[in-house]
C-alpha cells in the first residue's frame, strides 16, 4: 500500500514535532513539595508514598525494586549493618526485614515536625510506644523521593525538639 505525499508529509511532521517536545522535557522534574516546613498533613502523601515502595520491595524480596526506592547512601549504610552480621543485601534478607519492619507505618503518626530543604525531605513522627520520635528522611531524585533512611530519637518529644531534630538531619550537598 502506498502512503500518498500529503500523508508522508504529516507523518513527517508529526515525527519531528513529537522529537523536539521530548527534547525539551526536563531529566529532572522539580521536588513537588514546596521549600520549607511540611504544614500539611496531605504533604507527607508523596514521602508516604516512598515508604510504601520500600516496604513492599521488603515484602516481596525485590532487591531490585529496593535499589530504586532507596538511595545509595541508605543502601551503603545498610549493608555495612549486614556485614557486620556477616548477612547480605538480598531477597531472603530483604523479605525478614518487610516481615518485620514497616517505614510507611510511622507516617500514620502524628507528625511532629517535617521540612523541605532543596532535594531532603524530613519528617519526625511521635512513637506509638511513647518512646519519643522516628525521623524519617527521603531525597527527590528528580523522578521521585527516594527512602534515605530513618532513625529513633528518643529524646524528641514536642514540636520544638522535632524541628530542631529534622533540621539536624539534612546532609549539606
Amino acid at each position: 500500500m502506498a502512503i500518498d505525499r500529503t500523508t508522508g508529509l504529516l507523518l513527517t511532521a508529526s515525527l519531528g514535532a513529537a522529537a523536539v517536545v521530548f527534547a525539551l522535557l526536563p531529566g529532572a522534574w522539580p521536588n513537588p513539595l514546596p521549600e520549607g516546613e511540611l504544614a500539611e498533613p496531605g504533604q507527607a502523601y508523596e514521602l508516604r508514598r516512598a515508604a510504601a515502595a520500600v516496604d513492599a520491595a521488603c515484602v516481596r524480596g525485590d532487591v531490585d525494586a529496593f535499589v530504586a526506592a532507596t538511595t545509595d547512601e541508605h543502601r551503603k549504610a545498610m549493608e555495612q549493618s549486614l556485614s557486620a552480621l556477616d548477612r547480605r543485601l538480598e531477597p531472603r534478607t530483604l523479605r525478614e526485614i518487610g516481615a518485620r519492619t514497616s517505614q510507611a507505618r510511622w507516617l500514620d503518626g502524628k507528625a511532629l515536625a517535617g521540612a523541605v530543604r532543596g532535594r531532603q525531605a524530613a519528617i519526625a513522627v511521635a512513637r506509638p510506644d511513647g518512646a519519643g520520635a522516628q525521623i524519617l528522611r527521603f531525597l527527590w531524585d528528580g523522578r521521585q523521593f527516594r527512602f534515605d533512611g530513618a532513625q529513633h530519637a528518643p529524646v524528641v518529644h514536642d514540636q520544638p525538639s522535632a524541628k530542631a531534630a529534622v533540621e539536624a538531619t539534612f546532609r549539606r550537598d
